[in-house]
């Protein structure tokens, strides 16, 4: 058999070789990035979520609510609230 009935590869179908997306002059050019999870927040209170920083709130009532909601949904996860002023970390608990 010959290799002269090999078809050809279309260069569209290769996932690698895609350009990147034009963007409109609307669209800025950078996005704001991600805060990640692992820095030290410097205002507000955080829930922090076995070990890692998750989501911002204005207030330590806001952050205690969400953090008992979640764990009452998955119990098994440890839960705090970081107050980021006073730099503490606080137990969030399902009641007996």
């Amino acid at each position: 058999m010959s290799n002269d009935t090999k078809k050809p590869k279309d260069p569209s179908t290769n996932v690698f070789a895609a350009k990147p997306k034009n963007t409109s002059p609307d669209v800025p050019a950078t996005r704001p990035k991600n805060p990640s999870a692992n820095i030290l927040p410097t205002e507000g209170y955080v829930l922090e979520i076995d070990g890692k920083f998750k989501s911002e709130y204005a207030t330590s009532d806001e952050a205690s609510k969400a953090g008992l909601e979640l764990k009452k949904k998955f119990p098994h996860i440890q839960v705090y609230v970081y107050g980021a002023k006073e730099r503490t970390r606080t137990l969030v608990e399902t009641p007996a």
